[in-house]
């Protein structure tokens, strides 16, 4: 269980928080929203119960409050009442437990307008840190409709944060992401993308391939899963051919020990099966978490560069915070370039459970030929044992057919891998 209790400080400890993310216009700006430019990036760092204990100057202005306002005040002070209770159970389920996160969010200013960000909360020693950066992407438009249908749910349902979180998870796998980690990978990235073309820049490389990455990934498990569903719509065969075998007398013998044999196979194609998809959806949450890792050494980094030309503010003294964010930009940074070998023996393993499938579907072929064979020595008029082997054989080629494509697939990644890593 997390610690989020409705009426808590640190429920509310940061409240600002492919996919179908592609880069646009900015959205209108509303004469109720807080200005700020794409260039401006902000942070706060709080204690482990939420209390703001510092921030840049563009967190202040942003918030209209001042600084004696934000100090050792919690950060739900700046928490706009249309946010879903959703995204906080989420967020704050995650930092927790130890481990990055990134989500939309709508703030309140002191005035009463409103501003969104895209954020990134990270653990750091004695509480948490958060970088906001300014959203522009398409994907954003849609999950600001998305946060309004929620925000009506949890008014007039009253689920708990928690239920109301696993209706946020639905919701982002009918837009065609596996889970949270994928959707914040994929969020930020492509903000970061965005946010980029509004200031002119060139295109991040580590970022750009690191998307390429996911496009793999994404190809690879709906390989494996095409797999998965032609063993699961072939499964039958077994118990069929056994059948025909049963009422062939002893002129079915031979078709009896095919059948045997095909069991045989399909029961180690049963074990590996299982191995194969896990071994694949391990893959794409390794470049997923690798992305989101990389993106948020970006943003990291470009704010600590911001923060040190500012003047300094009535919280921590400015040197403690640019060793806070420095020391993050340094960790995440690295903990990417970790991920990037992490992804590399992730994708070696997936490739030694692909030769083991390999190897399964030449039995197969064995097992086929053999049953044509004695199809053909059969009485004619039993057009069901045909029918059967050619199921087998259709079985057998949507097996070799998507292993080739997955092969396709791992050597795009391993591809892209050695490019990000000669960029880097």
């Amino acid at each position: 269980m997390n610690a989020y209790t409705e009426d808590s400080d640190t429920e509310l400890l940061n409240p600002e928080f492919s996919s179908p993310a592609i880069t646009g216009p900015p959205p209108s700006q509303s004469s109720n929203e807080v200005p700020f430019s794409f260039d401006e990036l902000f942070f706060s760092r709080t204690d482990e119960k939420g209390i703001i204990l510092s921030g840049n100057s563009v967190f202040q202005r942003v918030s209209i409050y001042a600084w004696d306002e934000l100090l050792n005040k919690p950060h739900k002070i700046i928490r706009h009442p249309d946010m879903p209770k959703a995204v906080f159970w989420l967020l704050w389920d995650t930092i927790k437990s130890g481990h990055p996160v990134g989500a939309y969010v709508k703030n309140r200013a002191k005035d009463g307008r409103h501003y969104w960000v895209f954020a990134i909360v990270t653990p750091i020693d004695g509480g948490f840190l958060s970088v906001r950066l300014k959203p522009s992407s398409s994907l954003f438009r849609t999950v600001k409709n998305e946060y309004i249908a929620l925000r009506k749910i949890e008014t007039s349902d009253h689920p708990t944060p928690e239920k109301s979180a696993k209706i946020l998870l639905s919701r982002l796998q009918n837009l065609g992401y596996r889970d949270y980690n994928a959707f914040m990978a994929s969020a930020l990235s492509h903000e970061i993308i965005a946010r980029d073309r509004q200031l002119k820049k060139p295109e991040d490389p580590s970022v750009a391939n690191f998307n390429k990455l996911v496009e793999s990934a994404q190809h690879l498990l709906d390989h494996t899963k095409q797999i998965f569903r032609a063993y699961e719509g072939h499964r039958h065969v077994p118990l069929n051919l056994r059948v025909h075998a049963a009422q062939l007398g002893e002129t079915g013998a031979a078709i009896g020990v095919i059948s045997s044999n095909y069991t045989t196979i399909a029961a180690e194609l049963q074990d590996k099966m299982t191995q194969f998809m896990e071994s694949g959806t391990h893959v794409a949450q390794t470049i997923d978490n690798g992305l989101f890792l990389a993106s948020t050494a970006r943003i990291q980094g470009e704010v600590a560069s911001i923060f040190k030309q500012e003047a300094p503010n009535k919280g921590a003294s400015q040197e403690k915070e640019m060793v806070n964010l420095e020391q993050q930009q340094q960790a995440y940074s690295h903990k990417a370039a970790q991920g990037l070998k992490e992804i590399s023996v992730k994708i070696s393993q997936f490739k030694e459970t692909c030769l083991e499938m390999r190897k399964l579907t030449a039995s197969l072929e064995v097992t086929r030929v053999m049953g044509k064979i004695q199809c053909a020595s059969l009485d004619a008029s039993n057009s069901s044992l045909p029918n059967l082997i050619n199921d087998l054989g259709q079985f057998q080629d949507a097996i070799s057919d998507g292993l080739k494509l997955i092969d396709q697939a791992n050597k795009a990644i391993e591809y892209n891998i050695d490019y990000i890593l000669e960029c880097s």
